[in-house]
């Protein structure tokens, strides 16, 4: 599904309809990650990575889904480990059908070394 955002993300903001799509994810996915990816503080691009689990000949792919609430309150704690990212990627877990870890990578630029910056 497409999602389309009209004007220019504001810093550290997820808009609700991206926020919806990563939830989606997270909830389609089974063993993966979303990662979510920022430059000058603003959200640029978000990737899925699924990760098909085989046991014996059979594609294990069946997890329950996530009750309203839970996903209310990880929507809220995506939003506050992104709100602080200027540079880098906030990398969802998912183990099992569930959110098992959120990783924050900031990335620090540096002017003034020899060939300016990273």
């Amino acid at each position: 599904m497409p999602v389309k955002v009209g004007k220019r993300i504001e810093p550290g903001v997820i808009p609700a309809s991206v926020m919806q799509y990563i939830l989606q994810c997270l909830q389609d996915i089974c063993y993966g990650q979303v990662v979510l990816v920022a430059q000058d503080g603003r959200l640029i691009q978000v990737e899925r990575e699924e990760k098909l689990r085989l046991a014996g000949a059979c594609l294990q792919r069946e997890h329950a889904s996530m009750a309203e609430e839970e996903l209310t309150g990880l929507a809220q704690r995506i939003r506050t480990a992104f709100i602080h990212l200027d540079f880098g990627q906030l990398v969802i877990v998912v183990k099992a059908g569930n959110v098992v870890q959120i990783e924050r990578t900031v990335k620090q630029r540096f002017t003034g070394l020899d060939g300016e910056g990273i």
